[in-house]
């Protein structure tokens, strides 16, 4: 076009062919604004609660409890709620079957990350896999972690699982409170392990866990709170002195601790394996395979930083569940039993002979979820769901909560019931496991490994102790049950001792052998 109107000089000619140019680029824009106008205007937006002018739901919507928020709103509005904050379209899906629809049958399209202005910048928690968005970094470090703790290569980890499920399992015998500690401590200890080899100075791993606990409680703190550094980005920049600024000293605080995470580990798995001292672990692999890089770098981080707290979660919740019904305490004892003759402690081998155990483990994925509001997902283009039109940036957000406790799906989801998928029933019910580590593109890359090791702790502490109320307290009733408001939900005023089981328990602890 340059050249043919370099020809035309400064003539009418040139001028109408201008004109038209402008006019055909012109329509073709209008024309391309009006399919995308047309179709929203021919489909209404889900419903939800009425919105204000320019703030649109700031007003009604959560600074915490989202989740109890959220359920409100399902029983108003039904499957599929819509609510928007300022520049922000906010969807909450209730149903796992739209969920599945979404997120699993749109992964392209509906795999980006939302997370606050608060938690990406102020905190420094950019670099985290489940929070970048889909691109090259997202992959290579998803692509690292499959390598070496998906399917095909968890069991190689199976010894250092087993061998730390031990030791904890020494320290429970005589441990009286609430274990939460403890085990964040202990399968940090695993993951520390697993990502970097056993030899992290003993010092090293005590300042890398004591850093991921507070890293973690932080984290789990800012996730599902409302700041309005997320709207107004500009508070960023208030001294951290002043009075309210208190999301300044927690951002500066997360900044120094996700740094301590990612480098200091990382910078001496570098040297030992320069040395060729590092041993078996995923930080061998990586570096043998991709060479020193930001990505291997936070690939190891992420394992250790999300890994540890989400399986903690899981474990909590099952100890919580041995302590409320002791009678599925007992029958997860007698199916262990039946399989090691008390002869033995439990293997991770043996779960395929454990049925009953392993409805109990989905039960406790189920029942009063850990993890009742999923990391959110964007859609990048138009979507249309139900006859409903969803356009493009609008935050997605699952409530597992309320999926995993739907009557219509579960028929009496208040009840502590895993039998339910012990028959042809549980052939008509989702999986706990699927919705709590994700779907499509963003399915946890270590839910393998989570669970893995989840379920070997829960059933060898079922199986070796009777997990009871303190002495003078009675057992807790499972209706009256308390549950902190956080991104992983644990009991709240969790207390227990953990007695072994007879003479035989004692016996196998005191006779189990460790080798490094």
């Amino acid at each position: 076009m340059e050249h043919i109107l370099g020809h035309l000089g400064d003539s009418p000619l040139k001028l109408a062919v201008m004109t038209i140019s402008v006019a055909t680029i012109g329509y073709a824009l209008v024309q391309g604004l009006r399919k995308t106008t047309e179709k929203s205007n021919t489909l209404s937006a889900p419903p939800g609660p009425p919105r204000h002018f320019l703030i649109g739901n700031l007003l009604q919507f959560p600074k915490d409890h989202f989740y109890n928020r959220f359920c409100e709103w399902q029983k108003e509005y039904g499957d599929i709620v819509s609510v928007e904050l300022p520049g922000t379209p906010i969807l909450i899906l209730n149903s796992y079957e739209i969920v599945q629809e979404l997120l699993n049958k749109r992964p392209s399209s509906t795999a980006g990350r939302k997370a606050g202005y608060m938690v990406l910048k102020v905190m420094g928690y950019h670099w985290l896999t489940s929070l970048l968005q889909p691109g090259p970094h997202h992959s290579n470090q998803r692509k690292m972690l499959r390598r070496g703790i998906g399917p095909q290569r968890v069991g190689s980890h199976d010894s250092i699982i087993e061998k730390n499920a031990s030791k904890l399992m020494i320290e429970l015998q005589k441990f009286k409170g609430d274990p939460r500690p403890l085990m964040l401590q202990d399968l940090g200890k695993i993951i520390i392990e697993v990502a970097y080899g056993t030899k992290l100075p003993i010092t090293m791993t005590k300042r890398l866990s004591s850093w991921n606990i507070e890293l973690t409680e932080l984290g789990n703190h800012a996730f599902f709170n409302f700041w309005f550094v997320d709207i107004f980005h500009f508070l960023r920049f208030i001294p951290s002195w002043m009075p309210g600024a208190e999301f300044k000293r927690i951002g500066d605080r997360s900044t120094w601790l996700s740094n301590q995470v990612r480098y200091v580990p990382f910078e001496k798995a570098k040297e030992l394996h320069g040395t060729g001292e590092i041993g078996h672990s995923l930080a061998t692999d990586l570096l043998d395979e991709f060479g020193p890089s930001d990505d291997v770098m936070d690939a190891l981080a992420i394992l250790y930083f999300a890994g540890s707290e989400t399986t903690s979660a899981a474990v909590m919740a099952f100890i919580n569940a041995l302590l409320l019904f002791p009678d599925i305490s007992k029958k997860i004892h007698e199916e262990i039993t039946g399989v090691t003759d008390g002869a033995r402690l439990p293997r991770i081998s043996d779960r395929p002979n454990l049925p009953y155990s392993e409805a109990v483990w989905k039960e406790v994925f189920r029942w009063n979820t850990f993890t009742p509001i999923g990391l959110p997902h964007v859609n990048d283009q138009d979507e249309v769901i139900n006859g409903y039109f969803i356009k493009a940036g609008t935050v997605i957000n699952v409530n597992n909560g309320f999926i995993l406790s739907d009557p219509k799906v579960w028929g009496d989801p208040e009840n502590f019931r895993p039998e339910r998928f012990l028959t042809d029933e549980a052939n008509d019910l989702p999986n706990p496991l699927s919705v709590v580590f994700g779907y499509g593109m963003r399915v946890c890359p270590g839910m393998y490994l989570a669970d893995r090791t989840g379920f070997h702790i829960s059933t060898t502490v079922a199986a070796l102790f009777d997990v009871a109320p303190l002495e003078g307290n009675s057992r807790p009733r499972p209706e009256f049950a308390e549950y902190t408001d956080a991104l992983f939900r644990t009991p709240v005023g969790f207390e227990a001792r953990f007695t072994p089981r007879g003479s035989q328990t004692l016996d196998l602890l005191r006779d189990t052998k460790f080798e490094d």
